[in-house]
C-alpha cells in the first residue's frame, strides 16, 4: 500500500516500528498499576479475533469497488467511510497485537498473534492498491464538482489533497499493486533486525570490580555506562559492542537490505533520492536537513569544548566513548520511585496549565503506562495511541534522573495524541514524525530549565546542568551525527557502492571523530555502534530528533518567560495533529523551522548552559 496511506491512517507506526511489542497475561489483573490496560481495547482475545475477522469480511467489499469508488458523489462518500472505518478496525488490531507482543517478544504465541495482524493488515493493503490510482485519475475540476454536490466529502479535503500532492510518484494500478505485494518481504529487514536484537541476541556477565559479576543485558547497559567506576564502564561497552561485532557482516546485510529497499521504492516512484522521497512524504524540503547539518557542523567546536571539559571533571587521562554517559557528579545516583516521578513531572509542567496536567494525572491513574523491566520486554521507552482510546507508554524503568526524564518525555507524546485525537477526525488526527519529538522534548525542557533555577546547593545546580547539556549532547548533537552518517550510506549505496561492514563502521567512526573531537580516543570498538541504533531501520528520521529539540527548546524558552499568548498557542498545536503540514503546524506554536535560525539559537543556549557550568567548576 502506499505510504502516504499508511502514514496518515496508521500513525502511531511511526514511533514504534524501530521498537518491539506485548502479552495479554501480563495485563489482566486491573489492580497492577504498574501495567497498561489493554482490556480498554480488548476485553480478551476472543474480542480481538473477531475483529480480525471482521476484517477479513470487508475485502469482499472493497474488491467489488474497483473502477467504482468515484462512479458518483454519493459513491465516493460512502466508498471513504468504508476506507476510514475499516483502517480504524486495521489500526486498533494491530494496535493491540503489537502492545501484546512487545512486553513478551520471545513468546512464540504472541509473534503468531504479530504475524496474523500484519498478514490482515498486509492483504487489506494489496485488496486496496486500486484506490489511490483512481482518486489520482479524477481531475481537478470533477473532484470540485463532486464535492460541492456531496457536502459530505469536505471532511476528506486534507486526506485527498495528500494523495493527489503525490500525483507524480504514483504509478499505474497493477504497479501499486505489485509493490503492495512485495510490502511483506521488503520489511523482511527491519524485522530480522528486531528479532535478532529483541530475540536473539544475548550479552555475556562480565566483572565491573571486586569480583562483582552481572548479567549484562539491554536494559542495564546504560547504567552500567553511568558507573562511577571506569573500569565498569569499559566491561560493559567492550561486552555490547563485542557482541554486535560477531555479527557484524550480518547485520551490515540487513543495513544494506533497508537502503537498497529504500532506494528501490524511490527509484520506482520518480523520487530524487531515497532522502527526497522520505522527506517529500512530509512536505519537508531537503534544504531544513541540510541546514540543520551546516548549522550544528559550523559551532561543531563547543560539543569539542564539553567534551574537553568532561575529560577534566572526571580526571582522566584518556577519554574515550564510553565516558560520555557517566555522569560529572554523584547526584545523579538518586534515585526516584515511580510514585516520586510523576509527582515530579506532573509539578514540572505547570507551565502547560491545568487542563494539561489534570489530564496528565489522569493518565497515570487510569494504567496509560507499562512501568518497569521484564525478561523478554522490548528495550526503550515509546508511546503509540490508538484513534478513540487513550494512548500507552512503553517503558523500562529503573528509578534514575534520566527515567524521570524519560517519563515525561514519552507523555508529551502520549498528551500530544490525546490532544490531536480529542479534536481531529481519525485522517487528520495523526501528526507526523517531523513534530512528533517536539511535545517530549518541550516537557523535558521545562523540567531541567526549572530545576537549574531551582537548585539549592552548587553540586545539585552542576547536577542538572550537566544533565542538560547531555540533553543537547544526546539529542541536538548526536542525532545530528547519525542524520550526517544517514546521508553519507545512502549516497554511497545510491552511487552503488557495497554497504560492507568495514566501510559502514569507518563512516562510523571517522563521524565521530569530527564531532567529539581531539579530547576523545575513538577506539577500533566505536565503529561498530550504528548496529545498535534501530532507526536507521526508519530511514532518515533521526534528523527530526534534532529539528525537533531545537523547536522545543524555543517553545520551552516562551512557556518559561510567560511570553503572551504561548500556552494557549502551544496547546493549538497540539490540538491540531496532523491537520495541517508539520512546519504550518510548528509555526501555530510560534516556531519556523525553515529557518536555520532556531537551530542557531538553540545552540545559544548550550553555549550559554555549558559556559554557567565552567564556571561553577572552575
Amino acid at each position: 500500500m502506499l505510504n502516504i496511506h499508511i502514514k496518515i491512517t496508521s500513525y502511531f507506526l511511526c514511533l514504534i516500528l524501530v521498537m518491539n511489542v506485548m502479552s495479554p497475561m501480563v495485563v489482566a489483573a486491573a489492580e497492577n498499576q504498574d501495567k497498561w490496560d489493554l482490556s480498554r481495547l480488548y476485553p480478551s482475545e476472543e474480542q480481538w479475533k473477531k475483529d480480525i475477522k471482521k476484517i477479513e469480511k470487508k475485502i469482499p467489499y472493497f474488491q467489488s469497488m474497483k473502477g467504482k469508488i468515484t462512479s458518483s458523489p454519493s459513491a465516493f462518500y460512502e466508498f471513504l467511510i468504508q476506507y476510514e472505518e475499516t483502517s480504524k478496525l486495521v489500526e486498533k488490531a494491530y494496535g493491540y497485537a503489537h502492545m501484546q507482543f512487545d512486553t513478551n517478544t520471545t513468546d512464540s504465541h504472541y509473534q503468531e498473534v504479530m504475524d496474523q495482524a500484519r498478514q490482515i493488515s498486509q492483504k487489506l493493503n494489496v485488496t486496496t492498491s486500486f484506490v489511490v490510482p483512481e482518486i489520482l485519475a479524477i481531475d481537478d475540476k470533477n473532484l470540485e464538482q463532486m464535492m460541492s454536490k456531496q457536502k459530505n466529502l469536505e471532511k476528506y479535503r486534507k486526506f485527498l489533497t495528500q494523495i493527489r500532492k503525490q500525483k507524480k510518484h504514483i504509478l499505474s494500478e497493477s504497479e501499486e499493486k505489485l509493490l503492495a505485494g512485495i510490502g511483506d518481504v521488503s520489511s523482511v529487514p527491519s524485522r530480522t533486525y528486531q528479532y535478532l536484537v529483541d530475540s536473539d541476541l544475548q550479552f555475556p556477565k562480565i566483572t565491573i570490580g571486586k569480583g562483582q559479576v552481572v548479567q549484562l543485558t539491554a536494559s542495564n547497559y546504560r547504567s552500567l555506562l553511568e558507573d562511577l567506576s571506569p573500569y565498569a564502564r569499559k566491561q560493559a561497552y567492550m561486552a555490547v559492542t563485542g557482541t554486535y561485532g560477531q555479527y557484524k557482516n550480518t547485520f551490515a546485510s540487513l543495513l544494506q537490505g533497508e537502503v537498497k529497499n529504500n532506494i528501490f521504492y524511490a527509484q520506482a516512484r520518480n523520487y530524487q533520492s531515497a532522502r527526497n522521497a522520505s522527506l517529500s512524504s512530509s512536505n519537508i524540503p531537503e534544504k531544513v536537513y541540510d541546514d540543520l547539518l551546516t548549522t550544528v557542523n559550523k559551532r561543531i567546536s563547543l560539543l569539542h569544548r564539553y567534551t574537553a571539559l568532561r575529560k577534566k571533571v572526571l580526571g582522566l587521562k584518556e577519554l574515550h566513548k564510553y565516558d560520555i554517559y557517566v555522569p560529572l557528579t554523584s547526584q545523579l545516583k538518586i534515585q526516584y520511585p515511580f510514585t516520586m516521578a510523576k509527582e515530579m513531572v506532573v509539578k514540572g509542567l505547570g507551565p502547560l496549565g491545568n487542563d494539561y496536567t489534570s489530564m496528565l494525572s489522569s493518565a497515570f491513574k487510569n494504567r496509560w503506562i507499562d512501568v518497569y523491566s521484564q525478561k523478554g520486554k522490548t528495550s526503550g521507552a515509546y508511546q503509540t495511541a490508538v484513534y478513540g482510546y487513550p494512548p500507552y507508554v512503553l517503558l523500562n524503568y529503573q528509578s534514575n534522573l534520566d527515567d524521570v526524564l524519560t517519563l515525561a518525555h514519552e507523555m508529551g507524546h502520549a498528551m500530544h495524541s490525546y490532544y490531536a485525537n480529542q479534536n481531529q477526525s481519525y485522517l487528520n488526527a495523526g501528526y507526523d514524525i517531523f513534530v512528533a519529538e517536539v511535545a517530549s522534548t518541550v516537557n523535558e525542557s521545562l523540567l531541567l530549565r526549572q530545576w537549574i533555577d531551582q537548585a539549592k546547593s552548587k553540586e545539585e545546580k552542576l547536577t542538572l546542568l550537566n544533565h542538560y547539556l547531555d540533553q543537547f549532547q544526546n539529542t541536538l548533537f548526536i542525532q545530528t551525527m547519525f542524520a550526517e552518517f544517514e546521508k553519507e550510506i545512502y549516497g554511497a549505496g545510491e552511487k552503488g557502492v557495497p554497504l560492507t561492514a568495514e566501510y559502514i563502521s569507518q563512516v562510523y567512526s571517522n563521524l565521530v571523530k569530527k564531532y567529539f573531537g581531539p579530547s576523545m580516543v575513538v577506539d577500533p570498538e566505536v565503529g561498530i555502534e550504528w548496529a545498535r541504533i534501530p532507526h536507521f531501520f526508519r530511514s532518515f528520521y533521526v534528523y527530526q530528533y534534532a529539528t525537533g529539540f531545537s523547536a522545543a527548546t524555543s517553545i520551552a524558552d516562551g512557556l518559561l518567560k510567560k511570553k503572551e499568548g504561548q500556552q494557549a498557542k502551544y496547546l493549538e498545536f497540539l490540538k491540531t495533529g496532523g491537520a495541517k503540514d508539520s512546519l504550518d503546524a510548528l509555526k501555530i506554536a510560534g516556531v519556523d523551522l525553515s529557518n536555520p535560525a532556531v537551530v542557531s539559537s538553540a545552540l545559544d543556549v548550550f553555549e550559554k548552559t555549558l559556559n554557567e557550568y565552567e564556571k561553577l567548576v572552575q
